[in-house]
């Protein structure tokens, strides 16, 4: 069998995968949990089957433990709310659908039917992590691992917040701090990891982060990943991603950032400068000589492909894009509708030239927004596109809180509403072609 690497700090490549050391994989992974997930009548997933977590995960390792799997990919709460009438079952997702669902008004009602949830393909925070437990009582397991190794580790927070090594897989660390995975289910025996690790006296490991992510910037060699941490550990940063990119020609870093409620709540009432401004007064000092981004954006979430990964392609896409993306302060996603708090701070490129003396956000920029964020929370948006009874009724201007409500009326048409306060900004419906 073969796979795809996700891309996810680099191009992506093939990887071929034995079959053998796969369902080998997969019955170690039955053995550690077939236990606990024997509660389950069933497993759900919302990952496809043709990348490696999918394919061991919901195809291997059922068939390791005589477990049903529901069919099709789940891809909302109701979802699986759904599959709740059929009985309890374990759900196989990834750390960006769960940081997802967590906020999702109704995950809550999952308690009683959720009996073990299990995330990989990246790190789960540690926000999410702890949202998951309270709401449904079930502290999600983490699987550490790659298209190359399989599974190696796994941990649930409640209990350690090290990994631990799976049955029959041991590791040590190189010169280089790097992990040296010694396993029967590896591409490669042994295997170098590109992630830094330490040990405890337990022989459990911390993951400090990635070994491979260095920019040649400005002739110096920058740690991206401590570009990333020195981001995270500001209070308006909750989470960040950096990548080497082209300004002007020359290669700098830049930063893609999810911004916290703090963050958010200051940028809605100032400008993107003051923000990067503080940023910069506060972080540059504690980075190396050139590291600090030349580029900064901020988003509401980091883009994710089909496997819940954040690619380093979509990452400089979102840096390299004309626009800022309006600020969230807030955000309901439903299966079928949404409502969302935005601000359009007078910087974001939307107002440029529209118009200089009184500048007003544009109709155009209105519905580009409404397709990007209609497509984040359902998925889909008509491609070829009919715009039926749309009015634009008040002005919008820099600075001001607009209310956005989308409601999806059939698998294609949708209609919407941007509000100022109580009075209706603008609205219509659109159909496809």
């Amino acid at each position: 069998m073969s796979f795809m690497t996700s891309g996810s700090t680099g191009e992506p490549r093939r990887i071929a995968r034995s079959l053998d050391e796969m369902k080998a994989d997969a019955a170690s992974l039955a053995a550690l949990f077939g236990e606990s997930f024997s509660r389950a009548a069933f497993l759900a997933a919302t990952v496809p089957e043709e990348h490696f977590y999918g394919a061991l995960w919901r195809r291997l390792l059922p068939e390791a433990l005589g477990m049903p799997v529901a069919d099709g990919i789940q891809t909302s709460v109701e979802d699986l709310s759904a599959l709740a009438e059929r009985g309890r079952f374990v759900l196989v997702t990834t750390p960006s659908f769960l940081e997802k669902a967590v906020r999702h008004p109704d995950f809550a009602s999952l308690k009683s039917s959720v009996v073990d949830v299990v995330t990989s393909g990246g790190a789960l925070s540690q926000g999410a992590s702890e949202s998951a437990t309270l709401a449904i009582g079930v502290s999600p397991l983490e699987i550490y691992g790659s298209t190359e190794a399989g599974t190696i580790a796994w941990r649930r927070r409640s209990v350690s917040r090290l990994f631990r090594f799976a049955s029959g897989v041991s590791g040590h660390e190189d010169e280089g701090g790097r992990l040296v995975v010694e396993s029967p289910f590896a591409a490669e025996r042994p295997l170098v990891m590109h992630d830094a690790v330490r040990f405890a006296d337990s022989g459990e490991f911390e993951i400090l982060g990635r070994t491979d992510r260095l920019a040649k910037v400005l002739e110096k060699f920058v740690s991206l990943d401590a570009v990333e941490r020195a981001f995270e550990a500001h209070p308006f940063v909750e989470r960040a991603r950096a990548e080497a990119v082209d300004v002007g020609g020359v290669a700098r870093t830049g930063v893609l950032a999810v911004l916290s409620k703090e963050g958010r709540e200051f940028l809605a009432g100032s400008t993107y400068e003051a923000v990067m401004s503080r940023l910069r007064h506060d972080i540059a000092p504690t980075l190396s000589s050139g590291a600090f981004p030349r580029r900064m954006r901020f988003v509401a979430e980091m883009p994710v492909d089909a496997r819940g990964k954040t690619t380093a392609a979509a990452v400089r896409a979102e840096l390299s894009a004309a626009c800022h993306e309006p600020v969230v302060l807030s955000w309901t996603a439903m299966e079928r509708t949404l409502d969302a708090e935005l601000a359009f701070p007078p910087d974001g490129g939307w107002f440029d030239g529209h118009f200089p003396e009184f500048p007003i956000l544009p109709g155009v920029v209105q519905l580009i927004v409404l397709r990007r964020f209609a497509l984040r929370a359902f998925g889909r948006f008509p491609g070829v596109s009919q715009w039926r009874k749309v009015k634009f009724r008040r002005l919008v201007r820099p600075g001001e809180r607009v209310r956005l409500k989308v409601e999806r009326r059939d698998e294609c048409s949708l209609a919407f509403e941007y509000s100022v306060g109580a009075k209706v900004a603008s609205s219509g419906t659109v159909l496809p072609q």
